[in-house]
């Protein structure tokens, strides 16, 4: 049966996407998420039940190989090795169109939270080495149990923030969807290309500035018609982040539900708004 979110008072749950922490009404469960750092994609796994990271390692291993796109002879053009300071790892050629590139896979054991973290590069052939080092570094950063920096898992990556970063986390319960996402940008970006009117036969509720977390960014509420639920309510709120600047990425947070679940949408949504704090960024 699905989670029910309720309207009024419940327990909260503690929640950290990138280099933010935030609380959500705890029915609210995660339903996906995504994270790069430094260019790499990172992955936290807990460990298969009374496995250990062997196991998992072959797990993620044969799962990557046998991805849609990949090519068939993938396996064949796979180099296992041991990277020194980190775990297991390989050298992949999954596109047989785009034999220069190669893919590092790499994974860290963290043994206290019986789970790994795994990290993955991208590579032209011949830059293996550059790769490697930069996997070996960020790996290196990894801190089981931290409150500090780029959170991963039951840890953190206690590294400065870089120009390339970004997180991706979602989570749904009684039909309410909430999104929280961050990301370096080249350039701030606010999402308003204009004023605007509200969407087609929608109605805008409020559209204002806020300052949330100590950054100032945009809330916009609107009500859009809907064939199934009658009508949806649609909370966005949105930092333009500053250039380049992994410190001050854009922050995109949205909620969304049916207008029947407005009293749950606004309990989850003021609860991520007033609760979301950046994490201290931490040094090595």
């Amino acid at each position: 049966m699905a989670a029910t979110l309720p309207s009024g008072s419940e327990r909260s749950q503690a929640h950290c996407t990138g280099r933010f922490d935030y609380t959500l009404p705890a029915a609210l469960v995660s339903s996906g998420r995504q994270m790069s750092l430094y260019r790499l994609d990172i992955v936290a796994e807990a460990w298969l039940a009374g496995g250990d990271a062997g196991g998992l390692w072959r797990k993620r291993l044969a799962s990557t190989l046998s991805a849609k796109g990949v090519a068939a002879s993938a396996s064949t053009r796979t180099r296992a090795f041991d990277l020194p300071g980190v775990g297991p790892a390989a050298w992949l050629g999954l596109f047989a169109d785009r034999p220069e590139l190669v893919t590092l896979l790499a994974m860290k054991p963290v043994a206290p939270s019986q789970e790994s973290v795994f990290l993955r590069a991208e590579a032209s052939a011949g830059r293996e080495a550059v790769a490697e080092k930069v996997v070996s570094e960020v790996a290196g950063a990894y801190v089981a149990g931290s409150q500090q920096g780029f959170c991963a898992g039951a840890g953190a990556f206690v590294i400065k923030p870089s120009k390339n970063e970004r997180a991706l986390e979602s989570f749904n319960a009684g039909g309410v969807d909430v999104s929280v996402q961050t990301e370096t940008v080249a350039a701030p970006d606010d999402g308003q290309s204009t004023d605007g009117a509200a969407p087609a036969g929608g109605r805008r509720l409020l559209k204002d500035r806020r300052s949330v977390g100590g950054f100032d960014g945009i809330e916009e509420r609107v009500q859009v018609p809907d064939g199934t639920a009658g009508s949806l309510l649609s909370y966005t709120w949105i930092f333009a982040g500053r250039a380049a600047d992994g410190a001050a990425p854009r922050i995109r947070l949205s909620a969304n539900g049916p207008i029947s679940r407005a009293a749950a949408l606004d309990t989850a949504w003021t609860a991520l708004l007033a609760s979301w704090r950046q994490r201290p960024v931490g040094g090595r």
